[in-house]
């Protein structure tokens, strides 16, 4: 008999002896079915971002990349300049921050979990409950001199706020003089990695801002070009990079993307804390790509593009409505029907028409207070907002926001598959440029993961805040743990002391490729160690009496009395 089949069996027997039995309590903790606080989780705090899209010319056959690339940076707009290599002279365009914050929300891993509890509690309660940023010289730009025959600039021009140059040389220490004299400083770190790349015949693309542009300014770069794969320069990024950056990957393509010359990594599902809507995933993410030796992806999405279009569509009804609404909260409302939230992007363009009034700011109201809730600051504050102009603010949601997500959305109609890959990389780490290409043969991934968590209680063994909980995984696997129902998370050091990495393979573009770290039966075996620790209703104690009704209990005594003046009375009756 299974463990619920036979937990259900002594409820239902013991439950004819426990007449007038408590009324069931609310749940508590983690066992009231709720969604997170926050919203999906993790949410990634600091990340570089990049979509490339691969797909091939329909007149030639040629491989073509193109590569949309958001741009952090903070610091004076005289200071801000980006150089980049590449293996082909690409064209140079800008892009839109919307992109990245329509993509990345429904792409990021989440972790759900569905409650239940088995039996009933002490005290009643049952039932189902390729770039790096550099710091501009200070010479203002300018074209190469005559005499400057060892550098090839071979395209300039002006997109958006940006004047860009593509050059290439022959010699390094040549090179950097000229991207120093233009204004375009390299570092003494970078010099060594600049020269690696003109060694091998690469070009750089060397973006700065406009005089008379400030970094609100900045947005995505666009480089398109012939190219095989697509790559990711993370040997120059090192010159500026944080420790443990996260770099988020996504690639439209016409199969699922994966890395091949980096590792691929599943991480450790049985180590996530379930009991926080895995708020520990960024750390296993990390714990596993260094386990694989600091390079390595992970895949937390691949599915068809379908749902993607969806993304980049604007509904054209309440679209339409945008520009005759007459206060903010309505506006506010009328711009949520289209579908659009107010994400980064989106805020740009409110702060300019619906400025958080000096008050609110004071109180230190966020603008994602702010903004997220402007039905309530709109009717008690609403004096204290400046004049609105609807018109403007919809002519300038539609030249940065809305007609950006309709001239986006052909790249998600014409490429079949949409990839998400991710990791977390420290500068020392970054040694090689990961290159990424696709596989048809591999499966779908689902953002989306899910457990059940039961509350084992059985009868009335445990109290609700001391009952076991066994957390069901998708995958049939299983772990307990000692008291977690009341919130907080129970104690998991030996869970903590798993291995972050599942498994890690080297990929290539035609098979499942080759499996290159396998902790897979470790963890198995640390689990079923784990789970030998902490006691359940039925390890060995069966059913319990501590709580039982009074009246239950003295029902059950009574039958044990006569029981054993029945026997006393056979025994004397056979003497």
């Amino acid at each position: 008999m299974s463990r619920i089949s036979r937990l259900q069996v002594w409820v239902y027997v013991l439950g004819a002896l426990a007449i007038g039995a408590r009324e069931a309590h609310a749940c508590g903790g983690f066992f009231c079915n709720s969604p997170p606080p926050d919203g999906s989780l993790p949410i990634a705090q600091a990340a570089e971002n990049v979509l490339f899209v691969l797909d091939t010319d329909p007149v030639t056959g040629a491989h073509r990349v193109e590569a949309h690339i958001q741009i952090a940076y903070t610091g004076p707009a005289t200071s801000f300049s980006w150089i980049v290599p590449v293996t082909a002279v690409p064209t140079v365009d800008v892009g839109w921050d919307i992109l990245f914050d329509r993509i990345e929300p429904p792409t990021r891993p989440s972790f759900q979990v569905m409650r239940a509890i088995d039996g009933k509690c002490q005290g009643g309660g049952s039932g189902i409950g390729c770039g790096g940023a550099a710091e501009s010289g200070s010479k203002a730009g300018g074209g190469a001199g005559p005499g400057e025959s060892t550098v090839d600039v071979l395209s300039r021009g002006s997109v958006g706020p940006f004047d860009y140059v593509v050059v290439r040389s022959e010699d390094g220490a040549t090179l950097r003089t000229w991207l120093t004299d233009n204004g375009y400083f390299v570092s003494d770190d970078g010099a060594k990695i600049v020269d690696d790349y003109v060694a091998t015949g690469h070009s750089f693309v060397a973006v700065r801002l406009k005089v008379g542009q400030d970094t609100s300014a900045i947005r995505p770069i666009v480089l398109r070009m012939e190219s095989p794969e697509a790559c990711l320069p993370l040997k120059l990024t090192a010159i500026a990079s944080t420790p443990n950056l996260r770099i988020n990957v996504w690639v439209l393509a016409a199969a699922r993307a994966i890395p091949i010359n980096y590792a691929e990594i599943a991480v450790n599902l049985a180590k996530i804390d379930w009991f926080n809507f895995g708020r520990n995933y960024d750390q296993l993410l990390q714990e596993a790509a260094n386990e694989a030796q600091g390079n390595a992806f992970a895949v937390e999405y691949a599915q068809r593009s379908t749902a993607a279009v969806g993304w980049m569509t604007v509904s054209s009804g309440a679209r339409s409505t945008l520009a005759t609404q007459l206060d903010p909260a309505s506006y506010l409302r009328a711009l949520a029907n289209t579908g659009v939230t107010p994400t980064s992007a989106v805020v740009q363009v409110l702060r300019k028409y619906i400025p958080m009034p000096s008050e609110l700011q004071t109180q230190g109201v966020t603008e994602s207070q702010f903004y997220g809730n402007m039905q309530f600051y709109w009717a008690n504050y609403g004096g204290r907002f400046a004049p609105f102009d609807p018109v403007a603010l919809t002519a300038e949601l539609e030249a940065e926001i809305l007609q950006p997500m309709d001239d986006l959305r052909p790249l998600f109609e014409a490429n079949a598959s949409l990839t998400r890959l991710a990791t977390f990389i420290s500068p020392e780490e970054m040694t090689k440029d990961p290159l990424f290409v696709t596989n048809a043969r591999l499966p779908d991934v689902s953002p989306q993961h899910n457990a059940t968590a039961t509350l084992l209680c059985g009868d009335e063994e445990f109290s609700m805040c001391e009952a076991p909980v066994r957390i069901a995984l998708d995958d049939g696997r299983t772990i307990y743990y000692a008291g977690g129902g009341c919130g907080g998370s129970p104690p998991r050091t030996d869970i903590d002391q798993m291995p972050s990495a599942a498994v890690a393979w080297n990929r290539d573009p035609d098979t499942d490729g080759q499996v290159v770290l396998d902790n897979r039966e470790a963890i198995t075996q640390a689990i079923a160690a784990h789970n030998a620790t902490v006691p359940t209703p039925d390890s060995g104690c069966g059913c319990s009496l501590r709580a039982r009704p009074r009246h239950a209990t003295i029902l059950v005594l009574v039958a044990a009395v006569a029981f054993l003046a029945v026997r006393r009375g056979r025994a004397r009756a056979r003497r």
